[in-house]
């Protein structure tokens, strides 16, 4: 927030300068700017935010998905429910991990990046396996 108030002020400067010079028309566009900045910060940072919980119990497995609170929740029984990896088809891109129980798939960690993935099916595969 200080970076938007602080390049919001100067953008009011620059164009209180000009619109004092009678280039009037610039405050109005330097109010577009500064809000348009703002709603492309509060966009990006509230996507980077996104969090997945994956609760393993004895008999089921809930994935709990969303950005402050639980915006959606799956239930699958733990008994019925595989967890594998699928290769990317483009070379250099992450792996996609899923999960799958009655013909219904769920993509796992698909805002995670290569490194995070690969630590994501290491802590699985201790999970299942142990």
């Amino acid at each position: 927030m200080q970076l938007v108030a602080s390049l919001a002020f100067i953008a009011f400067c620059i164009s209180t300068f000009f619109a004092i010079q009678g280039l009037w028309l610039i405050l109005p566009f330097a109010g577009l700017e500064v809000g348009f900045l703002f709603f492309c910060l509060y966009y990006r940072l509230r996507a980077n935010i996104n969090t997945e919980v994956i609760t393993f119990d004895d008999s089921t497995v809930i994935i709990e998905h969303g950005s402050y609170h639980v915006e959606k929740s799956w239930k699958y029984h733990r008994m019925w429910a595989k967890i594998f990896v699928k290769k990317p088809t483009i070379r250099g891109y992450p792996k996609q991990i899923y999960i799958r129980s009655h013909g219904k798939e769920l993509e796992l960690g698909s805002f995670l990046n290569k490194k995070d993935k690969e630590i994501l099916i290491k802590d699985l595969k201790h999970i299942i396996y142990t």
